[in-house]
């Protein structure tokens, strides 16, 4: 026991030899009981790194009961007889909260959101499972241990406490992300369309499909092959040779199509728990085995009837499947992005339950389940997706567009894909014994809906640029407004969102039968212009939107800086070698920002650095324009056409790029349909 009163600096801080405190950050410090096999430092399965650099040091007061732990922004009270965690009281520095902690303070919540930053906030390292070097995946020879090298403590109390109200948001999503690691990109062709339907399909009907999506103009990336490609229609991973007599062949053909395959697993499970060595040998070989012959993804479906095991209490089937489909998946083509689609941990079939365990967000893509065709699920759809990316940090959630059961007419279909368009992931879902072709609802519904995702392709590298930044800062790709305007409550509005930074999103969630869809919206503060009409809002205000049957109610920041791609009906096709800027000049003298990225699509090099940075910058003075735009690298900048959108009561704004006058197109009022929306005379593809 140290003498009363003595202080020292200190990186960490030791207790009776049963509590460490160790600050981390000035608003992220950890207190740690000790376990049966001491103190831990290796990584975990929730926490990826404690070695920040620049930890913060702390003070530490001895005196002869207890032990004053000092910190940047809070201060600990610790007995010197402490034998709990739950003994310890802490407090801010300026007095301002007081708390001592209790076993409540171990259990998964939402995290933070920006309009509402708590004094504290505590993740919980628990269960505590220490990897192996090899990961989820089949132990070497030499490992002889019963839980394939992982190391498994019980009950262990190991607490990361979060300052966020001292620390901003910003600040506590940096810190957050460091502790337990980035959201990874997904590659290229997971924005793309999905195809998807629990149907037993056979070669010839699936590569029909394909052919048909294709020559009605759908642009198509990933079709899904649902569980019935298997022998039993279920569990297992020999393939049902009647419906595929050569699956190699099927895939190549796929592949020269320009489409991804996905195929679901249902996982049945083999060992006598989760981490048994034939459990994970039986696992890792039969994904090989598609992977091998061309299989571009897994789609890890919990199932109904038989499961995987979880390692541990605490720690549900979904998120260890995600672990384990992203080790193997990995580890078959480790020059690839591997992509899993999972059920999210959290939300039953669209009804969210509870927060997702804080690694989920290493492990895209998620899906809600099973929803039915409801205006209810549209609903549902729209504030998960949103409501997650904040809480649980999940910026990839999706749907099953137009619901996997039930019945919808055109409308609804309509509506739920317009969403869809402006999700993270958009993928059209249905179960047996129906179908959601879009041209089975009509010609108004397949036009619409084509068009709807033509507009999709155009927008990649908006949605693109959104992934890196997911990638960079957490930050999602639909961005509930209080995410930038914390300060109105109006902005914690969970059915509209930003697409990227200029797009602001306000999808027909319901519908009361003979009237004609509205509904109201909240703008941020600023000119917004509704693409529709051309009519420009002063915001903060709340308007009524009544959109037409083709219409979304969708309005763009002046100040805008909005880049589309000419038109491809496959992310196959995609060269980043022609872009047009959309431009919405600010109303008055401004300078507007933006950038974009694109990369190979598919490899980890991202990671690395390795990429294209886009910079483009908007100034206006009285009635000059004035466009920047550069590479972040020595790259050459692409062939790049200006579009000018201009109220149609202003003046003409003369145009510059790079110091040389240019006669950019020019679009003035509202447009005539999503065929019309972000479309210029440098489309120049071959998609249409």
């Amino acid at each position: 026991m140290q003498s009363s009163g003595e202080i020292r600096e200190e990186r960490e801080v030791r207790v009776n030899d049963r509590i460490r405190v160790q600050a981390l950050t000035p608003w992220l410090f950890r207190i740690e009981q000790e376990s049966p096999e001491g103190f831990e430092d290796r990584p975990t399965f929730t926490v990826l790194n404690r070695d920040f650099e620049s930890p913060a040091p702390l003070d530490a007061v001895y005196t002869e009961d207890h032990v004053l732990v000092e910190l940047a922004h809070a201060s600990l009270r610790i007995p010197q007889t402490i034998k709990r965690i739950t003994e310890i009281e802490m407090h801010s520095k300026d007095g301002g909260w007081k708390h001592r902690l209790t076993r409540r303070d171990g259990v998964l919540k939402p995290m933070p959101a920006p309009s509402n930053l708590p004094d504290y906030w505590i993740l919980a390292d628990s269960p505590r499972l220490v990897p192996p070097e090899w990961g989820a995946l089949p132990p070497p020879s030499e490992c002889e241990e019963d839980e394939s090298g992982w190391g498994i403590v019980e009950c262990v109390r190991d607490w990361y406490v979060f300052l966020p109200k001292a620390a901003g948001y910003d600040q506590f999503l940096r810190d957050y992300i460091q502790l337990t690691g980035p959201v990874p990109m997904p590659p290229l062709y997971a924005f793309g369309f999905w195809y998807s339907r629990y149907h037993p399909y056979s070669e010839q009907d699936a590569l029909g499909l394909i052919d048909e999506f294709r020559e009605r103009g759908f642009p198509l990336d990933v079709f899904v092959v649902d569980t019935d490609w298997r022998q039993g229609g279920s569990c297992g991973y020999d393939i049902d040779a009647e419906l595929f007599p050569d699956m190699a062949r099927f895939l190549q053909k796929c592949h020269d199509r320009g489409v991804r395959v996905v195929f679901n697993d249902h996982p049945e499970p083999v060992g006598e728990h989760a981490l048994a060595s034939n459990e994970l040998a039986f696992r890792k070989q039969g994904l090989d085995s598609l992977l091998s012959k061309g299989a571009d993804a897994w789609w890890y479906d919990r199932n109904w009837h038989t499961h995987l095991q979880s390692p541990e209490q605490g720690l549900t089937k979904e998120v260890w499947g995600m672990r384990l489909y992203h080790d193997m998946t990995a580890a078959h083509a480790t020059n690839r992005r591997p992509l899993i689609m999972s059920n999210v941990d959290g939300i039953w079939n669209g009804r969210p339950a509870h927060p997702s365990h804080p690694a989920a967000h290493r492990y895209p893509i998620w899906w809600t389940g099973d929803t039915r065709s409801h205006w209810r699920f549209l609903q549902l759809g729209v504030k998960n997706m949103l409501n997650y990316a904040i809480e649980s940090l999940l910026p990839y959630l999706s749907e099953d567009l137009t619901g996997h059961m039930g019945e919808p007419d055109a409308e609804y279909v309509i509506r739920f894909m317009q969403f869809g368009v402006f999700s993270p992931i958009a993928r059209l879902h249905s179960s047996r014994n129906t179908c959601r072709y879009p041209w089975a609802y009509g010609e108004s519904a397949e036009r619409i809906v084509r068009d709807y995702l033509q507009l999709r392709y155009r927008l990649l590298p908006v949605i693109y640029a959104a992934a890196f930044q997911a990638w960079k800062r957490g930050l999602p790709i639909a961005r509930r407004c209080d995410l930038l305007w914390p300060e109105f409550p109006e902005a914690a509005d969970d059915t509209q969102y930003l697409f990227g930074d200029d797009l602001l999103v306000a999808p027909i969630i319901d519908r009361e039968e003979g009237k004609e869809a509205a509904r109201d919206v909240w703008l941020p503060p600023g000119p917004w212009l509704d693409v529709w009409s051309g009519t420009i809002h002063e915001g903060p205000q709340m308007v009524s939107a009544k959109p037409a049957l083709d219409q979304i109610p969708l309005f763009v920041r002046q100040g805008a800086i909005v880049a589309t791609l000419p038109p491809v009906l496959g992310t196959a096709d995609v060269s980043w070698s022609q872009l047009n800027l959309f431009l919405v000049p600010p109303a008055h003298a401004g300078v507007a920002t933006r950038r974009f990225y694109w990369d190979d699509g598919i490899s980890n090099a991202y990671k690395e650095g390795v990429g294209e940075q886009l910079e483009v910058t908007m100034t206006r003075s009285r009635n000059q324009l004035d466009v920047v735009a550069k590479m972040m690298s020595e790259h050459s900048l692409p062939d790049v056409q200006l579009i000018l959108w201009e109220p149609s009561d202003g003046e003409a704004l003369a145009v510059s790029m790079n110091g040389a006058p240019v006669d950019a197109m020019r679009v003035t009022g509202g447009v005539e349909g999503p065929s019309s929306l972000f479309k210029g005379a440098a489309d120049r593809g071959s998609g249409e």
